[in-house]
């Protein structure tokens, strides 16, 4: 499942539990607050979420950004989630290749991603220039941008106002919309762009959610999203639920079981532009998967109903990063720990001694952040570096005026918080905050979401007297015929799989037919002669970036190879480099990169098998576009354009899927260097997609 909209260094923090400030002539005809713009200023929200985030995350306090982050992303893979939106831009090294995939940076080399969560879109004096020149030229995978969030008519004005702007393009990713009619919805269908919606959070903050029925009948893409921990879901798992009340109780069950589910994993993907690699199981994609209990004949209406314990494993990248004990004991060895729930256990994998702070297990993970929760003086007085040795005097009078608050009393208000747990089922302060919002059980009764999802009899994990009798695996026809036999209180009672419209996908069919070519350069127009250009650039970049390498490494004497001079001098006596430019001009500037790496390497080399994993900076076994293009840019930065660098990926990637093996980089390497430079592997088998 992916998660296309949420605020992850957030999500320690427990569901949000408050009391609406404004007058009730200032409040939302349910109860609820009326735009984004007025729940940031009640008092309680600095004490119970912003100092909570930020103590956490400050190098000067705590010091736990990456721990929470990582703490964020075991919540969302033990929730089936394998990506997220939403992360940090900074410090993310210990995390952004571990756990679920973060799409602004784990992200099959999709790097056009923008966001806009406070920039301001909607004011008179944003132009958003610069997107629409990315959207031009083809640079931008998708701009996310939070958007008439609310329900008063100012949060309506802010759509036309990016509408007048030609701000809602293809890549636009509306977030929230739940101002938003149907006319607008129309004018997004228009330009293709997509809608987020988050129903629980929409709730506990002003009452009412999106008009979804609206977009959808518009022709809105629609995805489901939990927005933070906070006020929403602890992942998609959860936020499916109260999607599936709200369409079950709200909107007569205008959605099929199918379409939901579409909303957690097909639809987010194609948003995003990653359909030619997740968001479908299909050959030749990425496996990021989740494996669910079958309790239930329908496997859609299975995933909608499935709880934590149901969660068998959670996989990305060919991973097992999260699920039941047994699996990852088959899976992982021992390189796994547990995660206990009520009731049950589960496994998890957070290190990676190849990331920064690798080496962090789960459970230290937990303890220090529960601990930086509770703020309990003596362990500030310890950790916290602004305090440099103060007495206690002194810190507590400093803790009196930094955390007072919009109070402004001198009072001391941080707070002793719990940790929000990993798991829904078990949280009893999360049903009753949930419980106790008047204006979010207005439209609908929430209280019945435990009743509805969560009152199932376990043993050790395993749910009771399951007896399902699974049809054949017959193709799908497109029908939804809706037999019934669901008694489920909280959803539709559609029971056989498949869609309820006609966007049927043939196996024959080409799924990814309107794929876009490559941003940068279009190697159908190009010529034979830019072509073996191109080839030539290719072998110099490779060298430059092996005696990058050799000069970071070169005290390892083990891994250097023998007699690189006489390697270096056949590399260039390659028949088809020979053969190559019929550019006069390109061909002297890469000759003279070529000379000055050629000098520098006479000494030195390593192999293509290490450099390939020297690159390949996530360790996944694949080199993605961004990872080569930093290696490259780091050692020759101007030297060669980003435009020949996409180009000779293409060379490379010989089955078009835009990443690099090992296989199609040795296949190359092997093309155009020496034996005795690439070693050649016995029965070298691609890394599992």
């Amino acid at each position: 499942m992916i998660d296309l909209h949420n605020h992850v260094h957030y999500n320690h923090i427990p569901l949000w539990d408050f009391d609406v400030h404004l007058s009730d002539s200032q409040k939302s005809e349910e109860g609820g607050y009326t735009n984004r713009y007025q729940w940031g200023n009640n008092w309680d929200y600095g004490p119970s979420i912003t100092w909570m985030k930020t103590n956490i995350q400050s190098t000067y306090r705590w010091d736990m950004a990456s721990e929470q982050m990582k703490y964020a992303e075991v919540q969302a893979v033990s929730g089936g989630v394998t990506a997220m939106q939403g992360s940090p831009s900074s410090g993310t090294q210990a995390w952004d290749s571990i756990l679920s995939r973060n799409v602004e940076l784990y992200n099959f080399g999709q790097d056009g991603i923008s966001t806009c969560a406070v920039c301001g879109a909607a004011d008179d004096d944003y132009t958003g220039s610069h997107l629409i020149s990315q959207s031009e030229a083809g640079t931008l995978n998708a701009w996310f941008v939070h958007l008439s969030e609310g329900v008063d008519q100012s949060s309506k004005d802010e759509f036309d106002a990016l509408w007048s702007k030609n701000l809602i393009m293809d890549e636009t990713i509306v977030i929230h919309g739940t101002a938003l009619d149907s006319s607008q919805f129309s004018k997004m269908a228009s330009v293709n762009s997509e809608l987020v919606w988050s129903p629980l959070s929409n709730l506990l903050l002003y009452g009412d959610t999106t008009d979804v029925v609206a977009a959808d009948q518009a022709g809105v893409s629609i995805s489901i999203s939990p927005d933070w921990g906070p006020s929403g879901s602890k992942n998609n798992l959860h936020e499916l639920k109260v999607a599936d009340m709200w369409n079950t109780n709200n909107l007569g069950g205008h959605f099929s079981n199918y379409e939901l589910v579409e909303m957690v994993t097909c639809n987010p993907a194609d948003a995003t532009g990653w359909t030619p690699f997740v968001g479908r199981i299909k050959a030749d994609l990425y496996a990021d998967l989740v494996v669910i209990d079958t309790f239930h004949e329908d496997p859609y209406r299975n995933l909608i109903e499935a709880i934590d314990a149901d969660v068998a494993l959670t996989v990305v990248q060919g991973k097992a990063v999260f699920g039941d004990v047994d699996l990852m004991q088959q899976l992982q060895g021992d390189d796994w720990e547990y995660v206990n729930g009520t009731g049950f256990q589960k496994a998890v994998d957070v290190t990676s001694l190849t990331e920064v702070d690798g080496s962090q297990t789960f459970a230290e993970i937990e303890a220090g952040l529960a601990m930086a929760m509770r703020h309990e003086f003596d362990d500030m007085k310890a950790n916290w570096v602004e305090f440099n040795g103060d007495s206690d005097e002194e810190i507590n009078a400093w803790l009196n005026t930094t955390f007072d608050g919009d109070y402004k009393d001198n009072v001391n208000r941080l707070k002793n918080l719990t940790l929000d747990p990993i798991f829904t089922s078990g949280d009893d302060r999360y049903f009753d905050v949930i419980n106790r919002s008047t204006h979010a059980n207005y439209h609908i009764d929430l209280t019945k979401l435990y009743d509805n999802y969560y009152t199932v009899e376990m043993e050790n994990g395993d749910r009771i007297n399951v007896n399902v009798q699974l049809p054949d695996d017959n193709t799908n026809t497109g029908n939804n015929n809706n037999n019934g036999g669901n008694t489920n209180n909280g959803g539709d009672t559609t029971t056989l799989p498949g869609p309820t419209d006609n966007n049927t996908v043939d196996d024959d069919d080409d799924m990814f037919a309107d794929q876009p070519d490559d941003q940068f350069i279009d190697e159908a127009e190009a010529d034979e002669a830019t072509k073996n250009q191109l080839k030539l650039i290719l072998l110099i970049i490779v060298i430059a970036l092996l005696f990058g390498l050799y000069v970071v490494s070169r005290g390892d004497d083990d891994d250097l190879l023998n007699s690189q001079t006489t390697v270096i001098d056949k590399i260039w006596d390659d028949e088809d480099v020979n053969e190559s430019s019929s550019d006069s001009d390109g061909k002297d500037d890469s000759i003279d990169i070529k000379d000055k790496v050629a000098s520098a390497m006479k000494s030195s080399g390593l192999s293509a098998v290490r450099l390939f994993t020297a690159i390949d900076q996530t360790n996944d076994g694949y080199v993605s576009r961004r990872e080569i293009r930093t290696a490259v840019n780091t050692l020759l930065k101007d030297s060669v354009k980003v435009s020949d660098i996409d180009a000779m990926l293409d060379t490379f990637d010989a089955n078009g899927d835009g990443v690099i093996s090992l296989d199609e980089f040795l296949t190359v390497m092997e093309k155009h260097q020496p034996k005795q430079f690439v070693p050649v592997l016995p029965d070298l088998k691609p890394p599992p997609k």
